[in-house]
């Protein structure tokens, strides 16, 4: 859990460390799209996951176009944060 672990604050940290070993981060627990561009500004985060792509309800009542258009979303933001 990324934000319960100390989130980007956290990962910084740890690249002070082991940046030179070429690790790379896909964080997954508390990312959302209010955070998601903290996460993207650190070049070693590769990829975030993130609940709010498919929530409980939309899966369960097989609303596939909201799960479509949360993704969309995302691959936007994503787009605009790193080109």
């Amino acid at each position: 859990p990324a934000e319960a672990a100390g989130g980007v604050k956290m990962i910084k940290n740890l690249l002070g460390a082991f940046r030179f070993t070429g690790v790379r981060f896909m964080p997954t627990g508390g990312v959302n799209p209010e955070n998601l561009a903290a996460y993207l500004a650190v070049p070693e985060i590769v990829a975030c996951g993130g609940t709010w792509l498919v929530p409980k309800d939309a899966l369960a009542a097989g609303d596939f176009a909201r799960i479509t258009a949360l993704a969309a979303e995302a691959v936007a933001l994503v787009k605009k944060l790193r080109g």
